[in-house]
């Protein structure tokens, strides 16, 4: 079972580098992927990254003080939470924090987990009972019992709380984020390719489809054709309209929008 375990920071990369080491000794089936570990070298890595992202159904955000609001942790657990159809399971991990500290960070949505005996084994049997070959939850407790004292010590060595982890963070790389549509610019480009198959739509026939105004609308258009998954179709004489190109095409069949 892949475990996705999100960083941004050195503090927050310490304490993921921890658990990269000990849940495989609580669950032995799990295979938690760091991406400071485990993008072989040579390898384009914002593509490793997106593949990664698509297949993994679990993720643990580690998140400190300085973390909780990287821009970068939160693409990743949303990269995650939508993949599989949906079915993907998303837990911030917070040190140094507390759940209402996450007020207004997209993370918030999802039910925490406090750095305390009884929630770190609240994550370990939740794991276990998602993973297609689960363990007995008797051997889980042993096992989890045994190792939670070398866990406490491993964290308890990491400066959670001074360590500046805004600063240290991967940038958003634009070759990631042109993988990445929101909700809108997918209704609008899952409708143009529908609709424009034949007959390039204009910008009124798209913002009643999605319905929003014009402004808002031509907004998102635009993001798409900057994007390269719409194409403008410019005439002298009438408003532009716009059809999907083959990566847009190639956008809805692998997310299975159409």
């Amino acid at each position: 079972m892949d475990i996705f375990i999100s960083w941004a920071g050195p503090s927050s990369h310490a304490v993921a580098l921890v658990l990269r080491q000990w849940l495989p000794e609580v669950l032995p089936f799990v295979r938690p992927w760091i991406s400071s570990e485990d993008i072989r070298k040579g390898t384009r890595w914002s593509d490793e990254l997106w593949r990664r992202l698509q297949k993994t159904s679990y993720s643990i955000v580690c998140l400190t003080p300085a973390a909780a609001r990287s821009p970068w942790v939160n693409f990743e657990a949303g990269a995650v939470a939508r993949a599989v159809g949906g079915q993907a399971h998303v837990s911030p991990l917070l040190l140094g924090l507390s759940p209402r500290d996450l007020d207004g960070v997209p993370l918030a949505m999802f039910q925490c987990t406090v750095f305390t005996h009884r929630d770190i084994e609240r994550l370990v049997k939740a794991i276990n009972a998602v993973a297609t070959a689960p363990i007995p939850e008797s051997e889980v407790l042993i096992r989890f019992r045994r190792g939670w004292p070398v866990l406490c010590d491993e964290v308890g060595r990491v400066d959670i709380v001074s360590g500046d982890d805004s600063k240290q963070e991967p940038a958003l790389d634009d070759e990631v984020l042109d993988d990445w549509l929101d909700e809108t610019e997918e209704k609008i480009l899952e409708w143009v390719a529908w609709w424009g198959h034949d007959q390039p739509r204009g910008m009124t026939d798209i913002a009643r489809s999605i319905s929003e105004n014009h402004v808002v609308t031509q907004h998102y258009v635009d993001r798409l054709v900057r994007r390269g998954f719409l194409l403008e179709h410019l005439k002298a004489d009438r408003p532009s309209t716009y059809s999907a190109t083959p990566q847009g095409r190639a956008y809805l069949v692998a997310e299975r929008l159409i």
